[in-house]
């Protein structure tokens, strides 16, 4: 039976940095009792929550919400609310790893620290981003974040998310940790050593997560990454297609997909419904969650 679940927003951060003449990019281990993803490898990133949106948060940003919708070429419904996203983003890296991204140079190392324990140890009064802004005296950077991928989860997938893919460097002198809640490690790598790792089963992937760490092959530096991302361009948010095979197999079609248009013609709603057969189904179907992360 068709899924009718509305999709939520959420944001994800691709935090990159050099190392060794190495591009890096941080990913995050979620506990195997995670009711979302257990074990597998993602991003920091999360959903949008109620204050990320509101005038206080905006009030602490660099940037009003009419700039950032100019400056984050994703279309409507996400357009208009795009810093909310970018609010979510900054908040969720720094709760899920602890790195304040964007962080000004005068940044006390000691209150950053201290605001993480008891972030983790729930000693805090709050986790929300104008809370933690206020305990580190910094504002929510929300320039220090450009603007990566858009993608919506099928229908049919019982949590759902509209997440917008953001990409930041990694702050200087921070050092970013797993908490013992959501993750268990925090791992910095070469995107294609982590392709490889999973191709070889030893670095669980989600779908949107893999094809976003594809997308990296083509950089070789942080800077090269951010500045492909701070170019001009429009998003256009991907909707991964769910379909079967004449067998009954489980496909996710992406749009250069083989087999994509006609599932577009035959179930234009994205309910699953579509049967198509395929020459080459595509390399990308050892998972059915399309995550957020």
């Amino acid at each position: 039976m068709a899924r009718s679940t509305v999709p939520r927003p959420a944001a994800t951060t691709l935090v990159v940095r050099d190392l060794a003449r190495e591009l890096q990019v941080l990913m995050l281990r979620r506990s195997r009792s995670a009711s979302f993803m257990p074990g597998s490898y993602v991003f920091p990133g999360g959903a949008v929550d109620a204050e990320d949106g509101s005038i206080r948060a905006e009030l602490c940003c660099l940037e009003s919400r009419a700039k950032a919708s100019l400056r984050v070429g994703v279309a409507e419904p996400a357009k208009s609310r795009v810093l909310s996203f970018m609010v979510a983003a900054l908040r969720e890296c720094f709760e899920e790893c602890g790195l304040w991204l964007g962080a000004e140079p005068n940044i006390d190392l000691h209150t950053l620290e201290d605001t993480r324990r008891r972030l983790c140890t729930g000693a805090s009064a709050g986790g929300g981003a104008v809370q933690i802004s206020a305990a580190l005296s910094q504002p929510l950077a929300t320039t220090a974040l450009a603007p990566w991928s858009h993608w919506v989860t099928p229908i049919d997938v019982a949590k759902r998310f509209d997440t917008i893919f953001f990409v930041a460097l990694a702050p200087p002198g921070q050092e970013a940790f797993a908490n013992t809640g959501e993750t268990t490690r925090a791992l910095w790598i070469n995107p294609a050593r982590a392709l490889a790792m999973h191709a070889d089963g030893e670095l669980p992937l989600e779908f949107a997560t893999r094809h976003t760490l594809e997308s990296l092959l083509p950089f070789d530096t942080a800077a090269s990454v951010m500045q492909a991302a701070r170019t001009p361009r429009q998003i256009h948010a991907i909707h991964p297609r769910i379909a079967r095979t004449p067998s009954g197999e489980r496909l996710v079609l992406l749009p250069h997909d083989e087999g994509y248009a006609d599932v577009m013609l035959s179930d234009p709603d994205g309910n699953g419904t579509a049967v198509v057969a395929v020459r080459d189904p595509p390399l990308s179907n050892d998972t059915a969650q399309t995550s957020t992360h």
